[in-house]
């Protein structure tokens, strides 16, 4: 794609994800260390510059705690029956909630190699 403007690598993934504020549930598919594509089975108000909070739920690897996200939406794709959002992480400061996003980061990084 001669119009990407990703800083990392995204690789494969796959983790629950569900918006704090309405419980509408989602799916990580793909994931770096800045940013991800989340794929909705409903739509979900967000637009561009938008920033949502998901609760992302490892269930592959039950040693990486549910933790909180905050996701800059950068894309809107919308592909019924999916409801997608191309997001930029932001900068998380709960030290665990970190340690776990970067758990589940490298669990799909060193599983890609």
């Amino acid at each position: 794609m001669g119009s990407e403007k990703r800083k990392n690598l995204r690789v494969t993934s796959y983790a629950k994800a569900v918006v704090e504020d309405t419980h509408i549930l989602g799916y990580i598919r793909n994931l770096s260390s800045s940013g991800c594509q989340v794929a909705f089975i409903q739509p979900v108000t967000a637009a561009v510059g938008d920033v949502i909070t998901v609760r992302v739920i490892a269930e592959h690897d039950p040693t990486i705690a549910p933790f909180q996200v905050q996701l800059r939406v950068r894309r809107v794709i919308d592909e019924p029956p999916w409801h997608s959002l191309g997001t930029q992480i932001e900068p998380i400061r709960d030290p665990k909630e970190a340690e776990a996003f970067e758990k589940l980061v490298s669990y799909y990084s060193t599983t890609a190699s």
